[in-house]
């Protein structure tokens, strides 16, 4: 009988717009890792944000070069 190997570990990811108090998933994946942030601007230009992570630390490098490269965000 061949060994058992543990099943693996996902994430789901859901992200809301909110608007006038109105739900509409915008984002919805499932996948072995993940990185997260979220942010607003106060009045005075400082950002407030929070974010998180979890996957193998390989996975975790890879993700964020692919948003470090992200044309979108360096434009």
């Amino acid at each position: 009988m061949p060994p058992t190997r543990p099943p693996q570990l996902s994430y789901r990811i859901v992200c809301y717009e909110i608007e006038n108090a109105t739900e509409t998933v915008i984002f919805d994946a499932t996948a072995r890792a993940f990185i997260a942030v979220t942010g607003t601007l106060d009045d005075n230009g400082t950002i407030r944000g929070r974010g998180t992570h979890a996957g193998p630390l390989p996975l975790l490098k890879r993700i964020a070069k692919i948003i470090t490269e992200d044309e979108q965000l360096a434009s």
